[in-house]
C-alpha cells in the first residue's frame, strides 16, 4: 500500500496516540508542521506531492523526474550550500536510501543549510518509512520543516567541529549502518557508493590499502561490529586508538574515536566515530619519547650505551633463537690510580681515549660502558678468534697513549646462555688483570704519570693537591730558585729535612751531603753540572729538562728530573727537581 494522503494521517496520528479522540486536531497540526510533503516510491524514486508551500516552496521540484534527481538538483545548484551539500548527497543514492528503509529505519534525519525566498534557512529532512514498508511496498515520506533551535545550534557549531576533526560519523551497531556528519568530498563520494553497512565499508577501506600494514590487526579487530556490540554492551565508555591512514602518497598517523551518543540505548547502539589527523603532534612524541630513551640509555661521558641498555640487550638476545653470540669484556689498568694521582679530569680523558678507539674498530651499537672501568662489546657475527685480532690492534693503539686494559673474550651459542658467557668473558678479564699486576706492580703505573706530573707542576697547577695527594708517591720534590738556592718544599723526606738543617738550609749544599752519604760513587760526578747553577741554567735553556738517573748505596736505583717553572728576567729561575725510584732493566 502507498502513502495516501489519509495514510499519512493515520501514520502520524498513530504516532501520537492511537486512542486520542481528537485526531482531526492532531492531523492538521502535525501536517501544518511541515512546508513540503512528498510520497516516495524509494524503488523508482517516483513521488507524489502532497505539500509544497510556505517557506520552502519551490519550481525545480516541478522539474525533477524523481526524488534522486530532485536532491542532486539541489545540490548543483546550489540552493543547498556547498558545505553541507556533502552530507546530503547520500539522499541521490537510490540504494543507500533503499537499504536505509527496507533495513529498518524509521526515521532519516537530516539538517542543512539552503537558499529560500525569503532568505537563508536552516531546514531539516526527514525521510518517515511505515510500519508496513517492504521492497513490494516501497513508500515513505520525504518531509522538510525549518529546522528547531537545537538543530540550529548544533549545525552553527559544525564549522567550528570541523576544525577539531577530520571526520565525524554517526554509526548505530545495532542495525549496522551509518550517517556522516562530518567528511570531506572524496570520503563523501565513498560513503555515498551504496555500501551502507559499516562493517562492509570498513573491510572495503582497509582492503584497497588505506590502512599500514602494521595497523591492520588492530584495527580490524576494532572495526568488527560484533565486537564493539559487545563491549560496548560490557563498558559503555569511548574507544580510542591511533592508527597510520593513507592520505595522498603517504601514510599518517590519526586518532579514532568512538564514543556512545545521547542517544544511546542497549536496543538502539547510536554512536558518534571521529577522525582526527595527530601526525605532526604524535611523531614529535614518538621522537621525543625516542631521544628520552636514547638518553637514558648512553654513558654521558663516552655517550657509548650504559649498563641499562646492556642489560636490555642482552635479555632481548637470549630470547632469540640462538645465534652465535661474542662477549669481549674490557677493564681498564690504572684508572683509579690515575684519578688519585691526577684528578678526575685525567681519568675522564683516559675513558674517552678508549672509547673513541673502541668505536673505531666496532659498531657503536655493539659497544657499552657497564661501570666506572669496565667495557663490553658483542657481537652476532665475530668469532672469539675474531674478536681477539681486533681488540689487540686497539691495545697497541691505547699504549701509544700509555693507557693499557684487560681483556677477556667468550663465545658460544646464545640461546638462554648469553649471561653465562658474559660471565665467562668476565672471568678471563679478572685473570688478565692479575696478570698485569704480576708484571708491573705499582712502579711501572707511578712512572707512566711521571711525565703529566712534570707537566702540572710546570705549569704551577695544584700545587696544594700535589702536597696532599700526589707528592708522597716519590721520594723528594723541591722547587729551587736557583738565584738564593734557597728551595721551597713540595715533599720534603725526613732524611732530607736533617740534611738542611745540618747546611743552614742551604739547598745545593744539602744535595752535596746527600751525594757523599747516599750515593754509590761511581754515580756521583752525574751530581757536578746541576749543582753548578750557571751550568743548569745553561742546560735548561737549551734542553728544556735535565734528566739522569743514578743508583744509591743501598741499591736502589733512582731518577732525577730538573725543570724550568718560573724565570724572571735577568734572572735565574725558579726550578723543580724531582726524585723517584727507577726499575732498572
Amino acid at each position: 500500500m502507498r502513502f495516501t494522503p489519509e495514510k499519512m494521517r493515520f501514520e502520524m496520528n498513530t504516532t501520537v496516540n492511537e486512542k486520542t479522540k481528537t485526531n482531526a486536531f492532531v492531523e492538521s497540526a502535525l501536517i501544518d508542521t511541515f512546508s513540503k510533503i512528498l510520497s516516495v516510491n524509494v524503488n523508482t524514486g517516483e513521488f507524489e506531492v502532497f505539500k509544497n508551500d510556505g517557506l520552502l516552496a519551490e519550481d525545480v521540484l516541478k522539474d525533477a523526474p524523481d526524488i534522486y534527481s530532485y536532491m542532486k538538483m539541489l545540490i548543483s545548484n546550489e540552493i543547498i550550500y556547498p558545505e553541507y551539500a556533502t552530507t546530503c548527497r547520500r539522499f541521490t543514492n537510490p540504494e543507500y536510501v533503499r537499504k536505509s528503509v527496507f533495513g529498518g529505519e524509521k526515521r532519516i534525519v537530516q539538517s542543512y543549510r539552503r537558499r529560500t525566498a525569503k532568505g537563508d534557512k536552516w531546514v531539516t529532512l526527514t525521510v518517515i518509512t511505515g510500519n508496513d514498508c517492504t521492497p513490494e511496498n516501497p513508500y515513505v515520506l520525504f518531509t522538510w520543516r525549518e529546522a528547531d533551535s537545537d538543530s540550529i545550534t548544533l549545525l552553527d557549531t559544525l564549522p567550528t567541529i570541523s576544525s577539531l576533526y577530520d571526520k565525524l560519523i554517526r554509526i548505530n551497531l545495532s542495525n549496522n549502518t551509518y550517517e556522516p556528519v562530518i567528511v570531506d568530498a572524496d570520503e563523501q563520494e565513498r560513503l555515498s557508493g551504496g555500501v551502507i553497512n559499516m562493517y562492509e565499508w570498513w573491510a572495503g577501506y582497509s582492503k584497497d590499502g588505506n590502512i599500514a600494514n602494521e595497523d591492520m590487526g588492530e584495527f580490524g579487530t576494532l572495526t568488527r561490529t560484533g565486537s564493539l556490540q559487545k563491549r560496548f554492551a560490557e563498558d559503555p565508555t569511548p574507544v580510542s586508538f591511533r592508527y597510520r591512514r593513507k592520505q595522498g602518497d603517504e601514510f599518517r598517523w590519526v586518532q579514532l574515536e568512538i564514543a556512545p551518543s545521547v542517544e544511546y540505548s542497549e536496543d538502539n547502539q547510536i554512536m558518534l566515530l571521529s577522525l582526527k589527523d595527530v601526525h605532526d603532534e604524535y611523531t614529535e612524541q614518538i621522537r621525543s619519547r625516542e631521544e628520552l630513551i636514547d638518553n637514558m640509555s648512553r654513558d654521558a661521558l663516552t655517550d657509548l650505551f650504559n649498563r641499562l641498555k646492556f642489560n636490555r640487550d642482552l635479555e632481548a638476545l637470549a630470547k632469540s633463537e640462538g645465534p652465535l653470540f661474542t662477549c669481549l669484556y674490557i677493564d681498564v689498568n690504572g684508572l683509579h690510580e690515575l684519578n688519585n694521582l691526577l684528578g678526575h679530569q685525567k681519568g675522564d680523558d683516559m675513558l674517552s681515549c678508549i672509547a673513541e678507539t673502541l668505536k673505531k674498530h666496532f659498531p657503536d651499537e655493539n659497544i657499552y660502558r657497564i661501570g666506572g672501568d669496565e667495557f663490553v662489546v658483542t657481537s652476532t657475527q665475530l668469532s672469539g678468534h675474531s674478536m681477539g685480532h681486533i681488540i689487540e690492534n686497539v691495545r697497541r693503539e691505547l699504549l701509544k697513549d700509555n693507557y693499557e686494559i684487560s681483556i677477556g673474550i667468550a663465545s658460544g651459542v646464545c640461546d638462554k646462555k648469553a649471561e653465562k658467557i658474559v660471565a665467562a668473558a668476565e672471568l678471563e678479564m679478572r685473570n688478565d688483570k692479575a696478570a698485569y699486576y704480576m708484571r708491573h706492580g705499582d712502579r711501572r703505573k707511578k712512572r707512566q704519570m711521571n711525565e703529566e706530573l712534570e707537566q702540572m707542576l710546570v705549569k704551577k697547577h695544584d700545587s696544594e693537591r700535589f702536597l696532599d695527594i700526589i707528592a708522597h708517591q716519590f721520594s723528594g720534590v723541591y722547587l729551587v730558585d736557583l738565584a738564593t738556592n734557597i728551595s721551597r718544599q713540595i715533599y720534603l723526606p725526613e732524611f732530607f729535612s736533617k740534611l738542611l738543617e745540618e747546611t743552614d738550609d742551604c739547598f745545593g749544599d744539602a744535595v752535596q751531603l746527600y751525594v757523599e752519604r747516599f750515593v754509590k760513587p761511581e754515580y756521583r760526578d752525574r751530581f757536578e753540572p746541576i749543582l753548578d747553577y750557571d751550568k743548569l741554567d745553561e742546560m735548561l735553556i737549551r734542553d728544556g729538562i735535565v734528566q739522569f738517573t743514578f743508583q744509591k748505596t743501598d741499591g736502589i736505583w733512582m731518577n732525577a728530573r730538573i725543570l724550568e717553572v718560573d724565570r724572571e728576567k735577568n734572572a735565574k729561575p725558579e726550578t723543580i727537581w724531582i726524585f723517584a725510584e727507577e726499575q732498572h732493566r
